[in-house]
Parts: C-alpha cells; sequence; structure tokens
C-alpha cells in the first residue's frame, strides 16, 4: 500500500525557521526550510510505501540553524511531534483524512509552547 501525505502548513510556531521530517517505517523525508515564517505554509506532499498497517506515520516540526551546512545535512531543534497510525487512516472512508489541524507533542526534557500544523 502507497500512504500519500501533504504538509499543508503550521500556525503559531514559536520560530520563523522551520521544516518538517517525516516516517513511515523505515522511510523518512523532510520538507523544505521556510525561513522567516512563524505561519509556515510548505504545501508539500510524499508518498510512502507501507508494509505494515500498524506503522505509524511520524511528522516532526524542527527549528531549523543556519549553519552552512546545506541542504541535506539540515540541523535543528526538534519543537514538537505527531504520531497517526497508518491504520486510522486506512479505516476511513476512501482511505483519506481529510485536512486536519494536529497538536504537536512536546518533545521529551523539553519545554514547547502550544503549536500547531495541518
Amino acid at each position: 500500500m502507497k500512504l500519500y501525505v501533504y504538509v499543508l502548513e503550521g500556525a503559531d510556531l514559536a520560530t520563523k525557521n522551520s521544516y518538517v521530517k517525516l516516517q513511515v517505517g523505515k522511510f523518512k523525508s523532510k520538507t523544505r526550510v521556510l525561513r522567516e515564517a512563524s505561519n509556515p505554509a510548505w504545501n508539500e506532499e510524499f508518498a510512502f510505501r507501507v508494509h505494515d498497517m500498524e506503522d505509524e506515520l511520524l511528522v516532526s516540526v524542527y527549528h531549523h540553524h543556519d549553519n552552512g551546512s546545506g541542504f541535506f545535512n539540515v540541523s535543528g531543534d526538534l519543537m514538537g511531534l505527531i504520531r497517526i497510525p497508518v491504520w486510522s487512516v486506512a479505516s476511513e472512508e476512501n482511505h483519506n483524512l481529510p485536512p486536519t489541524w494536529f497538536s504537536l507533542e512536546k518533545p521529551k526534557a523539553s519545554k514547547s509552547i502550544n503549536k500547531y500544523c495541518g
């Protein structure tokens, strides 16, 4: 099965330079870094091959650090994450989860302000 993920936007992020990492099973991808945007609109699409319906889509939002390391060595601080079970998407009508706002879970051992991504 293929899982298509659309990263639309974030709202009221506590940083102006952010990006999103996605993972399903061992497959990973990430968005581009959006600079100077506390309400970033990534509008990016990703496709993942799903081998196990018990896997989760892990969506992690990061603050980007400008350290000159280039695109492939993006570094940053984890701002929060979202876990979406793949089976919950497959159980929806037409196997489609409509655009939805999610609250980010705070990273462990870190302070976080309430942030949302959709």
